[in-house]
This record gives C-alpha cells, sequence and structure tokens, in this order.
C-alpha cells in the first residue's frame, strides 16, 4: 500500500499502530482541508485507550510544487515569507529539537502531546502521541510509526 495523493490513512496501517501502541484501532477518520496552496490531509486513529490515539498529518503542495517545503522552512528554519507564519508555526519552530535518522529532515515538538514532524522531499507530516508515557517513550514510539509512513511516501 502507498500514500495516494495526500491521504494521511495511507500512511500508517492498522497494524503499525497496534504493534507501535499495543491497542487495536478502533476507528480512524480522515478530513482534508486545502488552503492556499496547501494541502493538508489528517487522520485520527482513535485507540480502547483514548488518551493513547493518534493523529497523522500529511501536508503537501496544492498548485505549487514547493508550498509545503516553504512552509516547512517557515516553521523549522525561521525563512521568511510574504504571507506570515501562523502562530502556531512560530510555537512549533520555538520548542523544535532535531531528530537523526529519519526522512530527510525530522523534528521533535513536545507540547501536551508528542509531535514528531517529518520531510520527505516536498511533503512531510505529523504524528501526534498523547497517553500516559514519558516524553522518551512517545518519541521512540512517533519514530516506529514515521519509519512505516515513510515506506508508504515513496
Amino acid at each position: 500500500m502507498r500514500a495516494a495523493a495526500g491521504d494521511a490513512c495511507s500512511l500508517l496501517p492498522s497494524e503499525a499502530v497496534r504493534q507501535a501502541t499495543g491497542e487495536a484501532v478502533a476507528s480512524s477518520k480522515a478530513t482534508t482541508a486545502a488552503a492556499g496552496k496547501l494541502r493538508q490531509s489528517q487522520c485520527f486513529y482513535t485507540l480502547p485507550t483514548f488518551t493513547n490515539s493518534i493523529s497523522v498529518t500529511l501536508t503537501s503542495a496544492e498548485g505549487s510544487r514547493d508550498a509545503a517545503r516553504e512552509l516547512w522552512k517557515r516553521q523549522f528554519h525561521g525563512e521568511a515569507d510574504k504571507d506570515a507564519p501562523a502562530a502556531e508555526e512560530k510555537e512549533a519552530g520555538a520548542k523544535a529539537e532535531p531528530v537523526s535518522g529519519v526522512g530527510d529532515e525530522a523534528y521533535w515538538v513536545h507540547s501536551f502531546v508528542g509531535n514528531l514532524y517529518v520531510r520527505k522531499g516536498n511533503r512531510f507530516f505529523r504524528i501526534s502521541l498523547g497517553g500516559k508515557m514519558t516524553d522518551d517513550e512517545r518519541r521512540a514510539r512517533a519514530k516506529a510509526l514515521a519509519a512505516v509512513a515513510l515506506r508508504q511516501l515513496r
């Protein structure tokens, strides 16, 4: 299975989520939004222990091949663009810790959940994990899930 053009739910098979969390996926819900030159597809994997549920958001270009990469640069490298970055982008970039060995570039952002942002070419995705575990445990799970998602993006 390969990721359809921007389909976040095709990035993580239910079995990969079960292996990473120890819980079977109860349901998954896909949503899509387009804004300007960007398209975001999100998949929310509901788990029996709701706080362990996982969200995956895939950001890709819509009409402009480099739009997602430009957003990535603003978010994580502070590169200015004619459009002012959203407050959420500034916050993610400010708290980001580089993660090696994942995709072309990756960052871990901890808020009340853990978020792993991974760029591959001109697309990137975010895996968000909650639950009662340490930040290191969340990061390890997110990296394992990212490895699966990256295989689907090829």
